[in-house]
C-alpha cells in the first residue's frame, strides 16, 4: 500500500534539477504553461533569426568580401518588414495572454471562499462569508468550521 501512495504523489513532487513545470492541475495552469511554450517559441525564433542575420551582415559586408562600400539611404520594403514583423509577434502574444487574464477573472468572480480581515485599533476582526469573528478565535478555529 505504501509504495502505492509514493507512485501517485511523485508524479506531482517536483524533483531534483527539475528544468520544466511539474504537471498542470488545473486548467489555468495549463493556460499558464502554454502561453509560457508559445512565448519560448517566438523567443527562440527571433534569437535564432538575429543570430542568423548578424553573422550573415558580418561575413557579407566584411573589408575583405567588399572593399568598396555600397552608398543608399533607403530600402522601403526592408522599413516595412522591421515595422509590420514586431507588431505580428506582440499580437501573436497578446491574443493568448488576454484569453488567460479573462480566465482568471472568472474564476475571481467565483470564489470558494472569502475571507474579510478588518483591523481595528487594538484587535482584528473575521468575516467569513455572513459570520463574524473576533481576534481572540484562532485561525486554524477560522478554517476548520
Amino acid at each position: 500500500m505504501f509504495s502505492l501512495v509514493w507512485v501517485q504523489c511523485k508524479a506531482d513532487l517536483p524533483t531534483p534539477w527539475q528544468m520544466l513545470f511539474q504537471d498542470p492541475l488545473t486548467a489555468s495552469m495549463e493556460g499558464l504553461v502554454d502561453l509560457h511554450h508559445d512565448i519560448c517559441f517566438f523567443l527562440i525564433t527571433i534569437l535564432i533569426l538575429v543570430l542568423w542575420l548578424g553573422v550573415r551582415i558580418v561575413y557579407s559586408f566584411h573589408h575583405s568580401r567588399m572593399p568598396m562600400p555600397e552608398r543608399f539611404n533607403h530600402h522601403t520594403n526592408l522599413e516595412l518588414i522591421w515595422a509590420i514583423l514586431p507588431s505580428l509577434v506582440v499580437t501573436l502574444i497578446l491574443l493568448p495572454s488576454l484569453t488567460l487574464i479573462y480566465t482568471f477573472d472568472d474564476l475571481i468572480l467565483k470564489p470558494a471562499l472569502t475571507v474579510k480581515v478588518i483591523g481595528r485599533q487594538w484587535f482584528w476582526v473575521y468575516e467569513l462569508d455572513e459570520h463574524v469573528y473576533s481576534s481572540l478565535v484562532d485561525l486554524d478555529q477560522l478554517l476548520e468550521l
